[in-house]
């Protein structure tokens, strides 16, 4: 049986390997431990709770670990979980990023949250990262939308409404273009679209 012995340059060059691959696997570990956080990226205007109103608000998550989930909050006295009560949770695609529904509020918290977590209805004050809560990120609400469009009918100025609601316990967008008087003076209100997208008027 032969035995092999390693000249020293070998030996040395098969440290180095072996050192490397152990910096890239402790690197890769450390990265991935990392402390999560929460991005942005579309803030809602700010407003004063509306139960009737909805706004788009999405962002994006850095360190997510499996299972984990968004949960949205909007200020309006106290923190609200959004956009429901029984709808409490805001799924994180593949991409890292997150989009959800939510009530007016002068701001918005978004908490990353594991498994574990047990959303509430509502909150005095936000809980601290640790636990079940793996990241938190507070907002502003957004400058107001531009005022909606109005028209004349009947003697009287009507606003269009121009935003999503959830009135009678469904989702309904609205569009101001679905609203619109003639040059007889009739009112016309359309539902406009097609399968899983339509709109309407009010």
């Amino acid at each position: 049986m032969r035995r092999f012995r390693l000249l020293p340059r070998a030996a040395s060059r098969l440290t180095i390997v072996v050192l490397v691959c152990l910096c890239l696997t402790v690197c890769r570990v450390s990265h991935s431990r990392g402390t999560p956080s929460i991005e942005f990226t579309r803030v809602p205007p700010s407003g004063g709770g509306n139960p009737d109103k909805l706004e788009v608000i999405e962002g994006r998550v850095l360190g997510a670990e499996p299972g984990d989930r968004i949960v949205l909050f909007a200020h309006a006295g106290v923190w609200w979980v959004q956009p429901f009560g029984n709808q409490s949770f805001t799924s994180i695609q593949p991409d890292a990023k997150w989009k959800n529904l939510t009530h007016p509020g002068t701001d918005y918290a978004a908490l990353l949250v594991d498994s574990k977590f047990q959303p509430v209805a509502t909150f005095s004050t936000l809980p601290h990262t640790g636990g079940t809560v793996r990241a938190l990120a507070v907002v502003e609400g957004g400058k107001s939308n531009a005022p909606s469009k109005t028209l004349e009918f009947s003697g009287y100025q009507w606003e269009i409404r121009n935003s999503i609601s959830n009135r009678a316990g469904s989702i309904n967008t609205f569009d101001e273009s679905n609203a619109w008087t003639d040059q007889a003076g009739m009112l016309h209100l359309r539902i406009a679209g097609g399968p899983g997208h339509w709109t309407s008027a009010e």
